[in-house]
């Protein structure tokens, strides 16, 4: 296969650079065969034969299992595959359960505990959850029943969970990056089944890679995503299909764009027990039509999105003169974070919404860019939070009402000596002949492409702005190059034809027309013409 892009090894040799790769790696990566022998360290695995031994052992003396979620994707995925798993191997129904994001917060409390202690769950399998919440997996096993924990978040000493058994990436030798909760739940699977693929449990393993934001420069997480987005497109799965709205072609981007924020909606916004649909819409033994829970969540992500534009057009009070910005807003708590990153889109400013509580507390949401870490600015200031975590361009946090003002202040002093750092763009140097066929499918090889290994952005330096055609309102460029190929920037900005050269920044695609196939360098940027400087 490598031969066939031997003529174009100066782009692959652009591309190695631009993802560090050696020859050996990016053929290992590119490798499109259906192989899953680079799971077998699995099958001995330890941990997962514990967790294999304590289900079927449950299963054997009729015990009742309770699956317990989170509401994300990732927790949703997670669910979903642990319950098909053993109703599909077993025909054993488990009990699931999905907390309420306002009413139960992130994790099982003990409140839930008690609830299905007194239903007679004897099995409790936490996934996408529990390695923080030693008290309360503690309660659990002193009470006579037993714990599994899939979960993949930050172990800390002082409050990791000692389950009955434990499956953590952390904790297995081989892997050494994040993997998300539901695709080490994929592969526990692999061990439950004794080394065979179930490729709609690895698809909704992939699905949730995605939408955790894992990771892509690891092999495994690659691999992962490459072979579920062949299983979905080989078996073209109707709860997949039908939430992307197409049955063709689905890649990583559809995914993350369409179907990942309809199951995310669910979860922010529903606090009744129609949450648990979400999950019902994945499952292999529905008792009601498939359309029936699509509708629904299609339903409630058109009232997300209806939400978000209604505040989005409010005429907010917003203090230009600030180096953040800071709303208080009545809004549903699982849209704070979705309002912060608007903002934060519109305003180039670490943006920060908050929500009074019944409690007389502030739950927050802030959202931020390079420059302003959001996770150190809420360690700093760590005496002033009830909780709070995160990363470092994405938190949560809680404060008492009262601490307002001096949140605001402490705010205004971070936000004033860590201004956003403007990132270079990181390109690959490309040239207008190379828009065809070959590069299209040389760069696609490298694919699926996502967190920390993003699609290429390739720079086409020495652009004539004369040269340039534009559509037939004038807002389009759309310049052919050749027969196949073409030159496109959409609503590009005015004041880029006041320029004699640019360079051009975007990407490469293909479009199919009337039986016709031709590939595009999409524009989204352009430079003021600098010469390219040879290393």
């Amino acid at each position: 296969m490598l031969l066939k892009y031997l003529f174009m090894d100066d782009l692959l040799t652009r591309l190695l650079k631009y993802y560090n790769l050696t020859i050996d790696k990016y053929l290992k990566i590119k490798d499109e065969s259906i192989d899953y022998s680079f799971l077998s360290f699995l099958l001995e695995n330890k941990d997962f034969l514990k967790s294999k031994e304590i289900i079927k052992n449950a299963i054997k003396n009729n015990e009742k299992i309770i699956i317990y979620g989170d509401y994300d994707c990732d927790g949703i995925m997670s669910t979903s595959i642990i319950y098909n798993l053993i109703k599909k191997e077993d025909d054993y129904k488990c009990g699931f359960y999905i907390p309420f994001r306002e009413k139960d917060g992130y994790g099982i409390t003990k409140e839930n505990i008690d609830m299905f202690l007194s239903l007679d769950y004897k099995l409790f399998i936490l996934v996408d959850n529990g390695i923080t919440l030693k008290e309360n997996v503690d309660y659990i096993l002193s009470k006579g029943a037993k714990v599994i924990i899939i979960d993949h978040h930050e172990i800390i000493k002082e409050k990791e969970a000692k389950p009955s058994s434990l499956i953590h990436w952390g904790k297995i030798e081989e892997i050494n990056n994040n993997i998300s909760a539901a695709a080490l739940s994929f592969l526990f699977s692999y061990v439950y089944l004794n080394g065979k693929v179930d490729e709609y449990l690895l698809s909704l393993g992939g699905i949730s890679l995605i939408s955790d934001l894992m990771p892509l420069s690891s092999f495994l997480n690659h691999k992962i995503v490459k072979l579920a987005l062949k299983a979905i497109n080989k078996n073209k799965f109707n709860e997949i299909c039908l939430l992307v709205n197409k049955y063709e072609d689905i890649n990583e981007e559809d995914i993350s764009s369409y179907l990942v924020p309809k199951v995310n909606s669910v979860g922010r916004i529903i606090k009744d027990n129609s949450l648990f649909n979400v999950v019902r819409y994945f499952l292999i033994d529905k008792t009601k039509n498939i359309n029936i829970y699509l509708d629904y969540i299609n339903s409630v992500n058109d009232n997300r999105k209806k939400l978000i534009t209604d505040f989005e057009n409010m005429d907010l009070k917003i203090d230009d003169s600030l180096p953040y910005l800071l709303l208080i807003l009545d809004i549903e708590e699982g849209i704070s974070g979705l309002l912060a990153n608007r903002f934060l889109e519109k305003t180039n400013k670490p943006s920060f919404i908050l929500i009074k509580t019944k409690n007389n507390t502030y739950k927050g949401s802030a959202r931020s860019r390079n420059g302003f870490n959001v996770v150190s600015f809420l360690k700093e200031n760590s005496d002033l939070f009830i909780a709070f975590g995160g990363h470092e361009f994405a938190g949560g946090f809680e404060f008492e009402s009262e601490n307002l003002s001096l949140f605001e202040e402490k705010l205004l002093e971070y936000s004033s000596s860590h201004k956003f750092i403007k990132e270079e763009k990181k390109t690959i140097d490309f040239k207008l002949n190379e828009i065809n066929k070959n590069s299209y499918e040389l760069i696609s090889s490298f694919a699926p492409f996502g967190k920390d290994f993003p699609k290429p952005l390739l720079k086409i330096y020495d652009i004539s702005t004369l040269s340039l055609k534009f559509s037939k309102d004038t807002t389009h460029i759309i310049t052919r190059i050749s027969f196949d190929s073409s030159l496109i920037y959409f609503n590009y900005p005015n004041e880029m034809l006041k320029e004699n050269k640019v360079n051009l920044l975007g990407y490469i695609s293909i479009n199919k027309f009337n039986g016709h196939t031709s590939y595009q360098f999409k524009a989204n940027d352009y430079e003021i013409y600098s010469q390219k400087i040879e290393n």
